[in-house]
């Protein structure tokens, strides 16, 4: 096969495209290709007020891209046969108090982000449920301390997919009893020490190297989210008239959930060793599996490995990771082994907009257009059977905040010849055209907003043919319920 060329100034001007958009301080991109790092580079500025730039060795706060090396370190254990994917949670933790049906919790649950664990480890800390996140935690007790209400598995384990911080906050606790030895012990051995990462650590405290984060508000719903994730500021006063400074908070609990701090640089090396299924890290063959699908009810729709995301664009087959500090970064990593090829994109700004940011950059990257073709039409029994409103089923509160929080019901109407979405809340709350993708398959449509990429959505029909569920991202399932009066 011949050796996949990107695009790179197709790519740099997607990215600068995006950065006079949304006013960036600081972007890092990397692009690989044949396992080796082809175009390495930073735009913009890691700190305003200094002027200092933003380069491919500044450090940034990855997150959740932690979890993928939790992820490595984990399955390394099971290939060395000192844990296993079916080991049972509360038997691995038996100090740690477990509410619910946590009898049948594996770590193959907590690795897929099925176990039942929400956003918030408890009931009781519903209203205020990021403050176990990306806040300070008292670093002298232990975890069972920490979680002086236990945690709560709200749903049978497999029975949903709700992503849960707490999930790989456990898994760092696993990995600490097995391993004898602190996180960063346990990645400085398996992972950034046999790769070569020498400016990566998961000590999750503040370096010289790491660029300053900022986050933005540009309306009273930027307010809210800002309040609503408790996220806080170094100062109220924009650097530039877009960007304020946000405070360094730690991960709360152990960082396994998101506490690895990286630059450009590593991760491209990183995504190299990803492109060589881990590089040794653990066994081709549980490579191969920790990249496949492991929960994906939708094969039209992204689905989960064991730590990695998995997903197809356009042609290709894809998975990663993304990752959002609260404070002031974000990251993209984003892995093809049909090109072997991968891409890296780093920010120093928080935005709750960023996975709307990123498939600009991904589509420039491999040269696609995920637009829906023009002129199809929607199918006549969808068009009248689908408008109604949906919602996600079950009082479950913890595992499904976020959806709830981004969009809420959502009702489908009919407006002239096709289907409009619209949302309680978020980017879909004035209306969003459903455009239909393929006559092959005319359930599968584009949610499209002006001004953002298309994102997928499947339509599930019932026993009669008619619509009974909408697929949404995220792997949420959103129910009609006829109960339910319109509101436009």
């Amino acid at each position: 096969m011949p050796k996949f060329t990107p695009d790179i100034t197709r790519v740099r001007e997607a990215v600068q495209e995006l950065i006079e958009r949304h006013h960036m301080p600081g972007v890092g991109l990397g692009i690989v290709v044949g396992g080796e790092p082809v175009h390495l580079e930073a735009f913009g500025k890691a700190e305003i007020t200094a002027g200092k730039e933003y380069s491919v060795d500044s450090r940034q706060r990855i997150a959740s891209i932690t979890k993928t090396m939790i992820g490595l370190s984990v399955m390394a254990l099971v290939d060395e046969g000192r844990l296993s994917l079916e080991d049972k949670v509360p038997a691995l933790l038996p100090d740690i108090t477990f509410h619910g049906p946590a009898e049948s919790l594996t770590v193959w649950n907590l690795l897929t982000h099925t176990g039942g664990i929400g956003e918030a480890p408890s009931p009781n800390d519903l209203s205020h449920a990021f403050s176990k996140l990306f806040a300070e935690s008292d670093p002298s007790k232990s975890l069972p301390e920490l979680y002086d209400d236990g945690v709560t598995i709200e749903v049978p384990p497999g029975s949903k997919w709700a992503y849960a911080n707490h999930g790989f906050t456990l898994l760092g606790e696993i990995l600490e009893r097995t391993e004898k030895a602190p996180l960063q012990d346990i990645l400085q051995h398996r992972v950034f020490g046999p790769l070569g990462m020498t400016s990566s650590d998961i000590k999750d405290v503040p370096h010289p190297d790491l660029a300053q984060g900022y986050t933005q508000a540009a309306s009273e719903d930027d307010w809210r989210l800002i309040d609503f994730f408790g996220i806080e500021l170094e100062s109220r006063d924009a650097a530039d008239g877009y960007n304020m400074p946000g405070k360094f908070a730690r991960v709360w609990g152990n960082p396994a959930a998101g506490g690895v701090q990286s630059t450009v640089t590593d991760m491209a090396t990183y995504a190299c060793a990803l492109l060589r299924d881990s590089k040794g890290i653990v066994r081709r063959e549980t490579f191969a599996r920790m990249t496949s699908d492991q929960y994906r009810p939708d094969k039209r729709l992204p689905g989960w490995g064991l730590s990695f995301g998995v997903q197809e664009r356009g042609p290709h087959r894809g998975f990663g990771h993304g990752g959002a500090a609260f404070g002031g970064w974000n990251s993209y990593m984003g892995i093809f082994p049909d090109l072997d090829a991968a891409i890296i994109f780093h920010m120093n700004l928080w935005s709750n907009s960023f996975e709307s940011m990123t498939p600009t950059v991904i589509n420039a990257f491999l040269g696609i257009d995920d637009a829906a073709p023009d002129g199809l039409a929607t199918d006549p029994g969808i068009l009248a059977s689908a408008p109604g409103i949906y919602e996600l089923p079950g009082n479950t509160p913890l595992t499904d905040l976020r959806p709830r929080f981004n969009y809420g019901r959502i009702q489908l109407r009919q407006e002239d010849s096709g289907l409009v979405l619209y949302s309680r809340r978020g980017a879909w709350k004035e209306g969003a055209r459903l455009l239909p993708v393929s006559p092959e398959d005319p359930e599968l449509f584009n949610v499209q907003v002006d001004g953002l990429p298309p994102v997928k959505i499947a339509l599930v029909r019932g026993d009669d043919g008619a619509i009974r569920a909408v697929h949404l991202p995220a792997l949420v399932e959103a129910v009609r319920n006829p109960e339910f009066e319109p509101w436009v």
